[in-house]
């Protein structure tokens, strides 16, 4: 059975249809290319740490090409599969790399951002206005991981402008769209490399960099991880702002919640992870040798595709799981589970808390500028979020 799952507007629906046929379903992505998808939570979390899954960027690049090239299209992939990104690396090589990579980008590093992050959030919304609709996206859930993600690289000011389109075009699943991206960034950051060994800062580049020239790294993995960090975390924090302010307002209730008991937040947060992933689907995995999964055979050498916005749902796993409760002591897969687990995923966590706090405390009486309906997904079949979202914020 083709799934349906990539209907952009009607992604929960379609896995909730799925999910009383089986666990386990065949997709049509858009580019063509055929996939299982996994969508019970109970299969998501073990799939998630099954080594015959594998994220062996080789085996990606293989089966991926000879589809592409099945279907007409350039077999080429994108920067993002790097055969050094650690999202696309197994044991033991993953954890050596993770393991390197986790001496610059530490706990420490991302909590030291707090203040500035609170800062960025103030001068954002201080000079918005409060009549009108005003596109939180645009405004707030775009900019705010992009200028954090860029703080701590150390990408110049004014060089930040051309990243939105690059990052937009690189979640989508047009080749056409997806590899001058890719290509325009690489090139970017060889220059910005160059220039950060040349003249080094306190930037995350900068010591990446120096792990480079001290043998750790080497210069494809600054490369890879670079592309990491930035696309798909800065993607993953505009997600998860924009579907939080989305949900947090569907019922306004839960907002002003918020705003007497800001100490809910972290809660609400993982809340809405669980209700929303910003991530639709984990990254690709690919079977090393025939699997089974809800009953059903996948074959070796075939895509696979994890839903982490299915499981969320999942009835099985979650009482009353289509309902958000900002008290519901949620855990959830959203960040992934196992070795692959996000390495980004407290930077997101702190860039929402610091986000939420301060918009229901300056603005109590917010509220959705259009109806649900109306609103409209970014056409990606990894990341989940809106391409708009307009707001009436109201009065202090």
């Amino acid at each position: 059975m083709t799934s349906k799952i990539f209907d952009w507007e009607r992604a929960h629906e379609a896995a909730k249809a799925q999910r009383e046929q089986g666990s386990v379903h065949q997709a049509t992505l858009p580019s063509g290319v055929t996939a299982w998808v996994i969508g019970d939570h109970a299969d998501a979390l073990a799939a998630l740490t099954d080594e015959r899954l594998s994220k062996d960027s080789a085996g990606i690049h293989r089966i991926l090409g000879a589809q592409l090239e099945r279907v007409g299209e350039t077999p080429e992939l994108s920067r993002m599969f790097g055969s050094s990104s650690i999202l696309f690396l197994d044991n033991p090589r993953h954890d050596e790399l993770r393991r390197r990579v986790s001496k610059v980008f530490t706990l420490r590093r991302v909590r030291q951002l707090r203040p500035d992050i609170e800062r960025l959030v103030s001068e954002l919304i201080d000079d918005l206005p409060r009549d009108r609709p005003v596109d939180m996206i645009e405004h707030l859930a775009f900019p705010l991981p992009l200028v954090v993600i860029c703080e701590l690289l150390g990408v110049p000011l004014d060089e930040r402008h051309q990243f939105r389109d690059w990052t937009t075009a690189m979640m989508e699943d047009t080749p056409d769209r997806v590899l001058p991206a890719s290509r325009a960034m690489e090139d970017y950051f060889s220059k910005l490399i160059f220039a950060k060994r040349a003249s080094p800062d306190n930037g995350l580049l900068s010591a990446l960099v120096e792990l480079a020239d001290c043998g750790e790294l080497t210069s494809d993995e600054v490369m890879d991880m670079v592309f990491l960090l930035f696309v798909a975390g800065h993607e993953t924090s505009t997600n998860l702002i924009g579907n939080g302010i989305y949900h947090l307002l569907a019922d306004p209730q839960r907002w002003h919640l918020l705003d007497r008991r800001p100490e809910l937040v972290p809660g609400a947060i993982e809340e809405i992870l669980r209700i929303d992933s910003p991530v639709r689907v984990a990254t690709y995995r690919w079977t090393t040798e025939p699997v089974q999964y809800g009953g059903v055979v996948i074959p070796a050498d075939e895509i696979v595709l994890v839903s982490l916005l299915s499981a969320g749902r999942d009835p099985q796993r979650y009482r009353d799981a289509d309902n958000l409760d900002v008290s519901r002591n949620a855990t959830h897969l959203s960040f992934g589970h196992g070795i692959h687990y996000c390495l980004g995923a407290p930077l997101a966590r702190l860039e929402a808390e610091v986000a939420f706090t301060a918009l229901t405390r300056t603005f109590p009486n917010a509220h959705l500028a259009i109806g649900a309906a109306q609103l409209r997904h970014n056409p990606s079949v990894i990341m989940n979020g809106f391409s708009a979202l307009p707001v009436i914020l109201g009065g202090r």
